[in-house]
């Protein structure tokens, strides 16, 4: 340990604020012994001086500061004048002490020819104990902040510590102020336990004590915690204790702080006792909770769910929102309205009126992009419940059985205590099942909930207007307004075209539930510049065409056209990025004719499709026809596509590659085919296509089913994969799965 640390302090520098302009000399000097200074310039009318180092005082050092003018004339003084001034160390080691500030300062003032003269000795702490003195002051302020949060008493949160019956060291403010004292106070007592081993039994006991506590408040998911209370409280009171005593102890063996200490043996006395503390809170806890019991409970509790609820497997992803710095205002509104608290302030018996939210809007107006971006936001937040994104062409994402029994799930998966109570319902009765969900798993269930969730959860569903028929959906959005009526902690977002038969089903709830015209947003049409001028410049980049390309005017010109429709440019770019001409396709896509969105919208799939199948429109409509009537049940691969349409590979290859506008090729399903976006099956199916483009449905289905009877005839035979022998399980087959792929098709 080098000389410094034994310091409190050192003399940085002194600065004299006069306003004499005669000359004049300071001389300072410390225990009686001159310091040597040097001027090391001017603060505006300071005069600063500062010695060659850091000079090192000790509590009991005394400051003295001499100012001196006059001169001499044959080794007579003439006008000779000085005063002294003493500085008491003390008032600047207790403000240290007090503020802990890395810098402070001690003035005094005196007259000196009747002018005022201030002078101000300005210490440091020793440059080794800046990290002590750090930690100690950001313990001190987390110590405020847990004060703050409790009424300035542990004693008060020992019968209400446990109000939400979660992982409450996430949600719980208190909790997370009591780990952060805990956190810093180990730190602090790192740091201390370099110098002096007296400390290091506290410092083993909080190393052991932080994990541990953190792992049992993480699985604690019972609805009622009595059981815990009195260990939390102790631990809450236990901690406080600890960081106030390393506050103290600290301070007083880093800075030999002048007030009465306590003796080594009172300090090692109190050590043990917080120690033995320790002990017993985690032996508490030991009895309270055993937090591999509690694992193995939620496990089983999350078998019971799957297999009883059979829920999808459907969620937001990050690259379907909206694109950053669109739909801001919009997006602000919605998710202030999740996150609003109850009215009436609290959760509990607050009103549940408006809990429910129904976005709608045409085709392309870009409901799906603001779901995802709501439940990326809210999820950051820690305020996403569930989620549902319904899909017309698949059938798990289109059946309106699979959409409240996943809800349900993920509900539970956030929701300790109605994961449990859900879990007990469907243990207790077997007779319930995933089409139960809709009231007793669901709304009903929620009634006899005991604790509640901090703040509001959200569940969104997307897209309603493309899962089943309009019974199905009706007893979802039924579902849905009941469960939200019963407590004010649950906020639902539906988005769907505006169908008749939701805006029925909603309005026979009239007064339950808020509702908005996506084609209201007066900044649709900012975002949508935005958007198209973002991905044009990129494309203007990456085809090596202007940087302003393709200007202002036509810039406007495809923005007005769009009808404030996302899916319009969308399609418009894809088509540009893929064409060999840009300048060509932009101009065909800017004379399609006037009318409505939609209609204008049509016009440019239009546009799309011939500007890339000119001879091929036979070919186009059997490929088309194959990929809409099958992908409400399944993708197709291409060659699923082309052995079903009777057309050889390449062509399909060809025809999905070339309509990269408005075809996708879905990774998740191995490469199966898709549609960009439901309007582009509106288009091809309805009465106003033009007629070398229409698919005729009913023909496709006629088609299709001669293939699939066509390839069952030809292909399908006894030990299709040519098994050696019929006693062998699938699991001691080891090329199985190459047989299969090679024997069967998908």
């Amino acid at each position: 340990m080098g000389d410094e640390d034994n310091g409190l302090l050192y003399l940085h520098h002194v600065t004299v604020e006069t306003p004499i302009k005669s000359r004049y000399r300071v001389k300072v000097k410390v225990d009686g012994s001159d310091v040597q200074l040097t001027r090391s310039g001017r603060n505006g009318q300071n005069l600063v001086l500062a010695p060659p180092r850091s000079l090192e005082v000790s509590n009991s050092s005394k400051v003295q500061a001499t100012l001196r003018a006059g001169h001499t004339v044959a080794g007579v003084s003439l006008r000779k004048e000085e005063i002294v001034i003493e500085i008491d160390i003390k008032d600047a080691v207790e403000q240290f002490l007090l503020s802990m500030k890395a810098e402070v300062s001690i003035s005094d003032q005196a007259t000196f020819r009747q002018r005022p003269v201030t002078i101000t000795v300005f210490f440091r702490s020793p440059p080794t104990s800046e990290l002590v003195r750090s930690t100690l002051q950001n313990l001190r302020e987390v110590m405020g902040e847990f004060r703050r949060i409790t009424g300035g008493s542990t004693q008060k949160q020992k019968g209400t510590v446990i109000r939400y019956c979660i992982a409450f060291s996430e949600l719980d403010p208190r909790s997370k102020a009591a780990f952060n004292v805990l956190a810093v106070t180990l730190e602090l007592l790192k740091q201390q336990q370099g110098r002096d081993q007296m400390v290091s039994t506290l410092t083993r006991h909080l190393e052991r004590v932080l994990p541990f506590a953190k792992e049992a408040l993480k699985e604690v998911v019972e609805d009622e915690a009595d059981i815990l209370r009195r260990a939390i409280g102790r631990l809450y009171t236990l901690t406080m204790d600890v960081a106030e005593f390393s506050c103290d102890y600290v301070t007083r063996k880093r800075f030999k702080r002048l007030a009465k200490a306590m003796t080594p043996g009172q300090d090692q006395e109190r050590i043990n006792d917080l120690s033995r503390g320790f002990t017993e809170v985690v032996e508490e806890f030991d009895r309270a909770v055993n937090v591999e019991m509690l694992k193995a409970v939620r496990s089983m509790e999350e078998r019971v769910l799957l297999d009883r609820l059979k829920p999808i497997q459907t969620g937001y992803r990050l690259d379907r929102g909206c694109m950053e710095g669109t739909r801001v205002g919009l997006l602000d509104e919605i998710v202030q309205w999740a996150m609003r608290p109850p009215t009436g302030g609290t959760i509990s018996g607050a009103s549940t009126s408006h809990n429910v939210y129904w976005l709608y809007g045409i085709p392309g107006i870009g409901k799906t992009a603001i779901a995802h971006s709501i439940c990326a936001q809210l999820h950051k937040k820690g305020r996403l419940g569930g989620t549902f994104f319904c899909r017309r062409d698949d059938p798990d994402l289109s059946d309106p059985k699979s959409v409240i029994p996943t809800l349900v799930f993920n509900l539970a998966e956030t929701w300790g205590p109605y994961r449990k109570l859900l879990a007990d319902k469907l243990r207790k009765d077997p007779k319930l099942t995933r089409h139960s969900a809709d009231n007793q798993l669901f709304a009903l269930l929620l009634d006899t909930l005991q604790s509640h969730p901090p703040h509001p959860l959200l569940l969104i569903i997307d897209a309603l207007d493309e899962c089943g028929d309009s019974l199905g959906r009706s007893s979802i959005i039924t579902s849905l307004i009941a469960a939200a009526s019963r407590v004010s902690w649950l906020r639902i977002i539906v988005t769907s075209r505006q169908d008749s038969d939701i805006e029925s089903s909603f309005g026979r709830f009239d007064g339950r539930y808020l509702s908005r015209d996506l084609a209201s947003d007066d900044q649709a049409h900012n975002d949508i510049y935005f958007y198209a001028q973002s991905k044009l410049s990129t494309i203007a980049q990456r085809r090596g065409l202007a940087k302003d390309w393709p200007g202002d005017q036509k810039l406007e010109e495809i923005v007005q056209r769009s009808g404030r429709l996302f899916i319009f440019v969308e399609t418009l770019l894809r088509l540009l990025e893929r064409g060999l001409n840009p300048d060509r396709y932009l101009a065909q896509a800017l004379s399609v004719g006037s009318g409505s969105a939609l209609e204008r919208l049509h016009s440019l799939y239009t546009t799309a499709i011939r500007s890339q199948i000119d001879e091929d429109k036979e070919e186009f409509r059997s490929a088309m026809g194959t990929i809409i009537v099958v992908g409400q049940y399944r993708p197709l691969s291409v060659e699923a596509v082309a052995q079903l349409s009777n057309l050889p590979v390449h062509v399909v290859s060809t025809l999905v590659n070339k309509l990269g506008s408005l075809l996708y090729k879905d990774s998740t399903t191995s490469g199966g085919i898709r549609v960009r976006h439901l309007s582009v099956i509106d288009f091809l199916t309805g009465s106003n296509t033009p007629e070398d483009l229409a698919v005729d449905t009913e023909k496709a289905h006629r088609d299709v089913g001669v293939a699939c009877l066509k390839v069952m005839t030809l292909g399908l035979r006894f030990n299709i994969c040519g098994i050696e022998s019929s006693f062998l399980a699938n699991r001691d087959i080891v090329d199985l799965q190459s047989r299969v792929d090679e024997n069967m098709s998908n």
